[in-house]
Formats: C-alpha cells, sequence, structure tokens
C-alpha cells in the first residue's frame, strides 16, 4: 500500500507528510515517485519485521526457567508458566505433602486376648502392611519388621484412599481368611462392626492423629493410631501464600476430627478443610472449585494424587513425590520442599508480567513505527536501527529476571 501511494498519488502522500511534519520533524523526501516509493515501501517492510514480537514469549521463558531451576524448582513449559501466574486458590494434600510423611505408631491396641494368637496376628499385620508404599503402611511395617516372621498370602491388593485387602489359608483343608487394614469408614462400608472403634477413634483423632484398623474377616481386631509431624516451616508458607492473595486449603483422607486438628495447628480454616476425601473426590472437589471461578493449584506428593494434578490448572509435586506423581505435575521441586512454594508462584508471576510488558514494547513499537515509516518519517537505516533496539530492549527485560531476587 505504501508502494502504490507514493507512485500513484505522490502528491497527496507528500501533503499529509506536511501536515503532519509540523507536530513531528521534517525530513527531506525524495523527488522522483518511483524512488519515494521504494524507499518507503523498504523502511516499512524493516521495520515490520515482526523479530521482537517473536523473541517477547521464549525469551522471557527461558529466563525464567532458569532462574526458577537454579532455586530448585523444574517447571516443564510455557504453559506451567502462564497457569501459574492466573492460580487464586492453593489446594495441599496432607500426607507427605504438608506432614513429613513419615508417621510414627502412637497407640496399638489388641482386641484379643490370647498372647499367642496376637503375636500371630502381629505377624500377619507387618506382611500385610510391607508391600505397600503408602505412608501409613510403611509406619506399621516399620513398627513390626523386627519381631515378625514372614506370612504366606494368597491374594493381595491395595485400594487407594481405603486400605489393603489380603486373604491366607492358615492350614491345607481350612476356609481362608480375609485380612483388611485400613480406614474405618471403609471397613464400615465392608460390612464389618466397628462399634467398637468409636472411643479410641475419638481420643486419638482430637490429637491429630490418623487411625487405622486391622480386621479379619469380619471382625475388627486391633486398632492403630499414627501420628505424622508437620513439615517445619509449613506454617510459614501458608501464611506466605496467603500475603500473596491466594486462598489456602487442605484436603486428606482422614476423619474430620483428625483433619481439623491438623488444620488449627496451620491456621488453615475449617471452611477450607476437606476431610475423609478418596483420589477421586479430590479430582471432583478441583473440579467444583474451578466451576466457582478458581484457579487451583494442587500441591502432593503419591500415588493417589495424580488425578488430583491431573485436574488442577496447575500441578505442583514435592521433591519425594512418587514416579507417577511427577510426571503428572506441571512443577516439580527438586532441590527444596514446599518452602520453595511461594518462590515457585512468585517467579511464575514475575515471568508471565515479563512476557506481557515484551508483548507491550512489540506491539507498541510496531503500532507507531510502520505509520511512521508509510508517511516517509523513518529512512530504511533508521528503521534498522530500530528494530535492533527494540529486540535489544526484549531481551534485556527477560534477562532483569535473573538478576531478582526471589
Amino acid at each position: 500500500f505504501t508502494l502504490l501511494a507514493w507512485l500513484f498519488i505522490p502528491e497527496t502522500a507528500t501533503k499529509l507528510h506536511l501536515a503532519l511534519a509540523s507536530y513531528l520533524w521534517t525530513t527531506s523526501l525524495p523527488t522522483a515517485a518511483l524512488a519515494a516509493g521504494v524507499i518507503h515501501f523498504a523502511a516499512v517492510l524493516i521495520i515490520a519485521c515482526p523479530c521482537a514480537m517473536g523473541l517477547a514469549t521464549p525469551i522471557a521463558i527461558m529466563a525464567g526457567t532458569n532462574v526458577a531451576a537454579k532455586h530448585g524448582v523444574l517447571i516443564r513449559d510455557g504453559h506451567a508458566l502462564e497457569r501459574s501466574g492466573r492460580v487464586t486458590q492453593v489446594l495441599f494434600d496432607k500426607t507427605g505433602t504438608l506432614t513429613q510423611g513419615k508417621p510414627d505408631l502412637a497407640q496399638l491396641t489388641w482386641i484379643l486376648e490370647e498372647r499367642d494368637e496376637i503375636k500371630k496376628a502381629q505377624s500377619i499385620l507387618a506382611c500385610v502392611a510391607s508391600g505397600s508404599k503408602h505412608p501409613l503402611s510403611q509406619a506399621v511395617s516399620r513398627s513390626f519388621s523386627k519381631t515378625a516372621n514372614q506370612e504366606t498370602l494368597s491374594s493381595w491388593i491395595e485400594l487407594p484412599g481405603r486400605g489393603i485387602e489380603a486373604e491366607r489359608t492358615p492350614d491345607i483343608g481350612t476356609n481362608s481368611e480375609k485380612w483388611r487394614l485400613g480406614s474405618i469408614p471403609w471397613l464400615k462400608a465392608e460390612g464389618i462392626d466397628v462399634a467398637s472403634t468409636s472411643e479410641f477413634l475419638e481420643e486419638h483423632s482430637s490429637k491429630g492423629a490418623t487411625v487405622i484398623a486391622f480386621a479379619r474377616d469380619q471382625q475388627v481386631i486391633a486398632l492403630i493410631a499414627l501420628r505424622d509431624q508437620l513439615k517445619p516451616g509449613a506454617k510459614a508458607v501458608l501464611q506466605s501464600l496467603s500475603k500473596m492473595g491466594l486462598s489456602v486449603a487442605m484436603v486428606s483422607g482422614d476423619n474430620r476430627q483428625t483433619a481439623e486438628a491438623i488444620s488449627a495447628e496451620l491456621g488453615i480454616p475449617k471452611s477450607a478443610t476437606h476431610a475423609e476425601t478418596s483420589p477421586e473426590k479430590k479430582a471432583d472437589l478441583i473440579e467444583a472449585l474451578q466451576q466457582s471461578g478458581q484457579a487451583v493449584c494442587f500441591v502432593g506428593d503419591g500415588i493417589n494424587d495424580a488425578p488430583a494434578l491431573e485436574k488442577a490448572d496447575l500441578g505442583i509435586a514435592v521433591r519425594a513425590a512418587s514416579d507417577i506423581a511427577k510426571e503428572s505435575a506441571d512443577i516439580i521441586l527438586l532441590q527444596s520442599d514446599i518452602q520453595a512454594i511461594p518462590q515457585a508462584l512468585t517467579m511464575s508471576r514475575a515471568t508471565l508480567r515479563t512476557i506481557k510488558q515484551n508483548l507491550f514494547w512489540a506491539f507498541f513499537y510496531n503500532s507507531i513505527g510502520i505509520p511512521l515509516a508509510a508517511l516517509g518519517f523513518l529512512s530504511p537505516l533508521l528503521c534498522a536501527a530500530a528494530m535492533g533496539f527494540s529486540d535489544l530492549v526484549v531481551v534485556g527485560n527477560a534477562l532483569r529476571l535473573r538478576f531478582r531476587r526471589f
């Protein structure tokens, strides 16, 4: 259009140039229409080159991910950066994320009387628990590993968010026994009488302990209270996120009393504490929050957390996370624990802000430069210099991230 205008309506183009020159600056125009058309055409072509626009996003992402990696935060891609900048709600899994994930045996009560029977059941309990990678099962296995004898199980299955179910045949020709280790609501759903567990459950849940039960066939024979310690600095991390304007919540598979006891220590209100939540319900909870307008970041570590990490707008896996949790996450904390979460979100926000600044400069530069070049106020040489300068501005703005303290 510039070439045609200076070739076929040079008088009009010149008048427009002179009318604006009094407000801008004067330049000498070529007298020949062809020369003017070609020169101004070349100037538009040069200054319209979208180098700065093409650099705006990738250079900022490269700088942001590089800085994050130096702080022990692995960000998978630019999409993760973009989503992290929109997060409004951070949802934490409890076990292994807010807690250390290495619970200790606080109390064990056998609902059996004969010592030999207890000893045998103890060996079976250790054998049933030893096959699981869940922190609660591992705590039980550790507690009895030195005294237990190896037992032969005919079947063994782990039900995520519920517990472990196994079968054992005591002797040839006898009926097999079904053993279950897991949550009391699950045992109740399996038709087992759990009335005897209420007092034990009430006592230890109020102290923040997780209570599980061990059952043989349709009878509860042992009650186990496991206490997990909070991670150092967990409360400070939640406070930092709140100061950033983010809503913080906790989700747990424990009963409500236990979950609320832990959340009270962390300063999380009861309304933001979600208890008795299975892996499927975690994903449903995230979907409900998203439908209410929240952009949800989920922080977890276990196999059970994979559906929630996939469903969340942003998934963060902590250092000790399972392989499947890391595979599902958008951000992985490599050298640090949850203390790096506020830092990771701050870096992501800064990177996203830099991308927007770069895009603004690139569009602003083109929207101002192209009309000026078309009207003859910028020579091709000046346009080339301006194009190079715009690239330097975009790159320099992105590299500021490397020198910023997070």
